[in-house]
């Protein structure tokens, strides 16, 4: 008998269902994500694609080919770097945060974890990751409503405008725009489940590794996140390295961190050999 031919399950069948899966996914949460293999901290010069140092303020745009990971570099402690991710050959298919969160149960995401696209492929996976904690909720900074709120900030350069910037570059526009990720940024909630920032302050040399599973374009802003204190408004330079990393084992640590990372890993490969 087929799906369509089988009674429709009722609110309570689903609700089971949900709390099943919920309970498996607080297992994968719960699993050491530690022990994933780190990648090198210092990358021989062989595998460097390219190397570029992104000033306070300002975006980033390249291609990205499958098997090259993607590294930021915190080298003057900045804190905020947001990131979106298109498919190269078929922009429509885009990062999407929300699924991300929902089909790995946690919006803490980090060494272990993938990056999903609204197609439920996977766009990248974090190899590696020293820092920890960044925002998958709350957005980018986009320029202020009230200028006088801000004074010297009201003309600052935010992450909407440079993503405007980015995806021209890539021949997009702000269609194409949709909700990012935002690296080093340590948001949490708090007992009311409003979102704050956490104080945790990046360490100069921190970074996060991001392995391109498909053609990738990307594009960054290096811009401070919109929950940042004010003392902290300030970003440091980032050093974006893109390299060439090992291609994937069997056992690779984010292809089996859980049984929804199995299913996004299945789809990706069905699409890629289509």
């Amino acid at each position: 008998m087929s799906h369509f031919d089988s009674q429709p399950a009722t609110p309570e069948e689903y609700r089971r269902r949900y709390m099943e899966l919920k309970a498996r996914g607080a297992k994968t949460i719960a699993r050491d994500f530690d022990a994933a293999r780190a990648n090198p901290k210092a990358l021989p010069r062989d595998l460097i694609v390219a190397e570029e140092i992104v000033p306070p303020g300002w975006y980033w745009a390249r291609h990205a080919s499958q098997g090259e990971t993607l590294r930021l570099v915190a080298d003057a402690a900045t804190s905020g770097v947001s990131v979106l991710m298109w498919n190269a050959k078929d922009p429509s298919e885009r990062l999407n945060p929300a699924d991300t969160i929902k089909v790995q149960w946690t919006a803490r995401l980090s060494r272990g974890r993938v990056l999903l696209s609204d197609m439920g492929r996977i766009l990248a996976a974090i190899t590696d990751d020293t820092f920890g904690l960044h925002d998958f909720i709350a957005g980018c900074s986009s320029k202020p409503s009230d200028a006088a709120k801000f004074g010297e900030d009201a003309n600052r350069r935010n992450s909407r405008d440079n993503f405007i910037l980015a995806a021209n570059k890539h021949g997009l526009s702000a269609r194409d725009i949709g909700p990012c990720v935002t690296f080093f940024a340590p948001v949490v909630t708090d007992d009311d489940g409003r979102l704050i920032w956490k104080d945790k302050a990046t360490r100069a040399g921190d970074y996060v590794d991001l392995r391109a599973e498909i053609d990738l374009l990307v594009a960054l802003s290096n811009c401070p996140h919109p929950l940042n204190p004010a003392q902290a408004w300030r970003t440091g330079a980032l050093n974006v390295i893109l390299w060439r990393s090992p291609t994937p084992s069997e056992d690779d640590y984010c292809r089996s961190s859980s049984e929804e990372a199995v299913r996004a890993f299945e789809n990706t490969e069905m699409y890629l050999k289509a």
